[in-house]
């Protein structure tokens, strides 16, 4: 599976998805409104674009393990682990991530800090934007 370039970063992030039990089909969900939700040419595939500004508190896992806001460590999107939707505002819709598509791209995972809901992590996405298929409501 490609994996950033940087040795460092890949030991890392390689460390951080055995430790956490993911693979490249692991599967990450977020509650989104449907205007970011952009289809793709391939039946039941969309696509969703990165934040450019997020504001999510990330732990820098790949530097020196401090805090930061997600937007320094890069565009991308927080997901949660699980796919229970009861935290699913009405008009929103429930979109799946496949970990494989962000690290295609070199995209790399950050835990997010201070957070309601189940376990969350941070995607960068190089490429700005990443599939994802909408889940039924």
């Amino acid at each position: 599976m490609p994996l950033p370039h940087d040795p460092k970063v890949r030991a890392v992030l390689e460390e951080l998805m055995q430790s956490n039990g993911f693979s490249g089909e692991s599967r990450f969900y977020r509650s989104t409104l449907p205007e970011f939700i952009r289809p793709a040419h391939k039946p039941g595939i969309s696509f969703i674009s990165a934040n450019d500004d997020p504001s999510e508190a990330v732990v820098d896992v790949y530097s020196q393990g401090h805090m930061c806001l997600a937007q320094q460590v890069g565009a991308g999107l927080a997901f949660a682990e699980s796919e229970e939707n009861e935290w699913c505002e009405p008009g929103r819709t429930v979109v799946e991530l496949r970990l494989q598509d962000v690290l295609d791209q070199g995209g790399c995972i950050y835990p997010v800090e201070s957070v309601i809901t189940d376990r969350v992590w941070y995607f960068t996405f190089p490429d700005g934007e990443v599939p994802v298929r909408a889940l039924e409501q």
